[in-house]
């Protein structure tokens, strides 16, 4: 399949990428941070100790917040008991964050065991007050009939509800829905329509779906043109999907110029990535390739692999101790 379904394992996290940067840095008068969010920095000491007076005082910003330097040992020492204790109590007072962190807790089974009882609990409790992330979660867990039955019926009243209240990744999932015919009749028109929301914040797996709309020519005039630039803008956001569907159309030569280098390059990447349709077709094309295109294509994936781990935050010296939860 062409296009892809985000099936969130944390709050906001998708399938083995985030959906959404959420601002979770452990500083005051911040927006609560979620445990799903992937550019979280240390906090510093005096941040730490002003967040435990706040909590120790009763105050469920902070101690969600508490919760989430506990949850990944940012500026103090990691401890999934010490997370859920200040998730829970922040949860009890009714803050809607807090609620949605401590489901994904119970989801993930950091809490002191895996529950999904306990995840849907929360999520409920959450989307009821709203939240986006939480009725998100929902939708993905009666989808995926992940500790309860599979109804996508149901997934879809949630992942609506998310997408209104402007989640991407339920506006990508219900684009989805009406791609492929799930829970309601095949709309191309509104696919595009909730995929284009999608893409607008930014979630690339927003933008590789809008090229299979454009390369099949789904709702839309076939335009391998356009395909190639929205798989071109999900390729280099690191979508294995769309680096195997960029690197499909340079070895087909539509929408952009036939170059089996280009093409290398991105099979490369979506092998490298475990695409195994990427690594069957990548010898196919390196079994046609003259020599001097092999060299090229071998320095481009050389440079590319350089330049992506110069930019991994992981090996960066300003945060060696980065957690990004997958």
């Amino acid at each position: 399949m062409k296009s892809i379904f985000l099936s969130p394992l944390f709050a906001v996290a998708i399938l083995t990428l985030p959906a959404q940067r959420l601002l979770s840095q452990v500083k005051p008068n911040l927006p609560a941070a979620s445990i799903a969010g992937d550019d979280a920095q240390n906090a510093a000491p005096q941040i730490i100790e002003d967040l435990q007076q706040k909590a120790e005082a009763g105050d469920p910003l902070a101690e969600n917040n508490l919760g989430f330097a506990y949850a990944f040992g940012r500026g103090i020492e990691q401890n999934y008991q010490q997370a859920a204790h200040w998730f829970t109590l922040a949860a009890n007072a009714g803050f809607a964050p807090a609620q949605v962190n401590l489901g994904a807790l119970y989801e993930r089974g950091w809490a002191e065991s895996r529950d999904m009882t306990l995840a849907i609990r929360w999520y409920r409790a959450a989307a009821a007050q709203g939240d986006p992330l939480a009725e998100c979660k929902l939708g993905n867990i009666y989808h995926a009939g992940r500790g309860a039955s599979r109804d996508d019926a149901e997934a879809a009243i949630w992942y609506r509800k998310a997408a209104e209240h402007g989640n991407a990744v339920a506006q990508n999932n219900l684009g989805s829905f009406y791609h492929h015919g799930v829970a309601f009749a095949r709309d191309y028109a509104k696919a595009l329509f909730w995929y284009r929301k999608a893409a607008a914040q930014g979630l690339a797996e927003a933008d590789n779906n809008l090229g299979v709309m454009y390369e099949d020519g789904l709702g839309v005039e076939k335009d391998y043109h356009q395909a190639a630039a929205f798989y071109a803008e999900a390729a280099n956001q690191g979508v294995t999907r769309g680096e195997y569907n960029l690197a499909t159309l340079y070895y087909s030569g539509r929408g952009v110029p036939l170059d089996y280098v280009t093409a290398y390059l991105w099979y490369s990447r979506a092998a490298a990535a475990g695409d195994g349709t990427a690594a069957r077709v990548l010898k196919q094309l390196a079994g046609i390739m003259t020599p001097r295109q092999k060299e090229l294509a071998q320095a481009r994936v050389a440079e590319s692999q350089a330049a992506s781990l110069s930019e991994d935050p992981a090996h960066s010296p300003f945060d060696p101790a980065r957690t990004n939860p997958k």
